[in-house]
């Protein structure tokens, strides 16, 4: 008999601003480094996605969003690597404050870009690269094994 998967999650969010959304240059030598990703987080074991959304929210970029305005957009079962994991994705439709990056050890860069002018393909993370393609055709579920 199989032992049944125990899978991590997580959240990303797509922050807009003037019809441009937000990318972030990972270079912390551990997570995604040397790759553009969107704000993301684990969510913790007491709370539910979209609160870990606004959770991050707060912590990375240093602004408030209320749950009514974070909106599911799509999920990724993602088998590649070593931790299993359902990796979620939000809209954040409307936010209070200015958009910071408060994790630069974490992240060197932080840039709004337009869908038709993201960077090379080679410095997105491919889970984000694919969230982003099914975001914008409207499908809400895809896998990566």
């Amino acid at each position: 008999m199989s032992e049944r998967v125990k899978f991590n999650a997580s959240v990303s969010f797509i922050i807009k601003q003037d019809n441009k959304f937000l990318l972030f240059y990972r270079t912390d030598g551990y997570f995604k480094d040397g790759w553009w990703v969107l704000p993301a987080g684990h969510i913790e074991s007491d709370e539910t996605a979209t609160q870990a959304v606004v959770r991050e929210a707060k912590e990375e970029l240093g602004i408030d969003v209320d749950i009514e305005d974070v909106e599911f957009a799509h999920i990724v079962h993602n088998l590649v690597g070593e931790n299993k994991r359902m990796d979620f994705y939000f809209i954040v439709k409307k936010f209070n404050g200015t958009v910071q990056n408060l994790e630069p050890s974490k992240c060197s860069k932080m840039l709004f870009f337009d869908k038709d002018n993201l960077p090379s393909i080679e410095k997105i993370a491919p889970t984000t690269y694919q969230a982003l393609q099914n975001i914008w055709n409207k499908k809400t579920y895809s896998e990566r094994q």
